[in-house]
């Protein structure tokens, strides 16, 4: 009787278990699940317009004959925003795209906090005076490319009150600009705006 109670028991255990596990939801369908946070899908659409806005752009079409892509470096990419995220999120979904154009190639040598240096980079110069090391394969001075280009940003973030309501309004700001001149060749903004409860989603 006692074995018969505690089979049940855990049956309905197992039962309570399942229902409140996690859900898996698709990148399609996770918009019904969003906040007034940043998410996935403006992430998304922050990329795609911005890169959109780039690829159209005068300067690159001037590209158009290049014998070479442009080496690309990701500058500083500020999150001025109430959230804790990895602005890394954004700009390698831009540079992806870029590189995918055949117009620019990123390099990992140089970073601001928008981007990230590979350490191996440094790594496996320092092995030069290592005897340990067959200096066969390690790079000789002069070997890393400097980049032409630099992409930086910043995202804000505005919090207005709206009736019982509150809209949070968030700019994707990004510039790339030529590193021998100095001068801005591209620079646009993306504006998300949403509406929702008053309490915050951070």
């Amino acid at each position: 009787m006692y074995r018969l109670a505690y089979l049940v028991a855990m049956s309905f255990g197992l039962v309570l278990l399942g229902c409140g596990g996690v859900q898996y939801v698709d990148n399609v369908d996770s918009k019904e699940h969003s906040s007034l946070g940043i998410d996935y899908h403006d992430l998304e659409k922050a990329a795609s317009d911005n890169i959109k806005s780039l690829l159209e752009s005068g300067y690159v079409r001037s590209l158009a004959g290049l014998s070479k892509p442009k080496v690309l470096a990701i500058s500083d990419v500020l999150n001025d925003t109430m959230q804790h995220f990895s602005t890394e999120e954004l700009t390698r979904k831009i540079t992806r795209d870029m590189r995918n154009s055949g117009k620019f190639i990123l390099t990992m040598a140089f970073a601001g906090s928008g981007g990230s240096k590979d350490k191996m980079l440094d790594s496996v110069r320092e092995a030069r005076e290592n005897d340990e090391v067959n200096q066969y394969g390690v790079p000789e001075k002069g070997n890393i490319i400097a980049p032409e280009l630099s992409l930086s940003g910043k995202i804000i973030q505005r919090n207005t009150k709206v009736k019982s309501k509150q809209r949070v309004d968030y700019f994707f700001l990004l510039t790339l600009t030529d590193l021998k001149s100095g001068l801005v060749v591209w620079d646009n903004e993306v504006n998300i705006i949403k509406v929702g409860k008053k309490s915050s989603a951070w």
